[in-house]
């Protein structure tokens, strides 16, 4: 996991999950940014962030259901690659062809 401070005011992680984590928590991202094929959320760095990730390191509880909701909303954030896009539409293809000829 990268979790890094470039500056003074910014996190910067590259962990679905703790930025997962830091958004249930209240924790708002001001923004993502890329370096080659990575992505990193970034969040204001405050005092309860950084004790937040802890927590976070530590084995932390949330609301499991809250949680999920918001790691499907951070990888629509990701990049696709032109060829997963393209396999995720043969697929669905495919499931739309076998639901169809039933």
């Amino acid at each position: 996991m990268t979790l890094k401070k470039d500056r003074d005011d910014v996190y910067r992680t590259d962990h679905l999950y703790v930025a997962a984590f830091l958004i249930c928590l209240g924790h708002a991202m001001i923004g993502t940014s890329i370096d080659g094929h990575r992505v990193s959320f970034v969040f204001t760095q405050t005092a309860k962030l950084s004790s937040d990730v802890a927590s976070f390191m530590s084995g932390a509880a949330i609301p499991a259901r809250q949680f999920c909701f918001e790691i499907l909303k951070l990888k629509r954030l990701l990049p696709r690659s032109g060829e997963t896009v393209k396999k995720n539409e043969d697929a669905a293809k495919i499931q739309h062809y076998r639901t169809t000829a039933i």
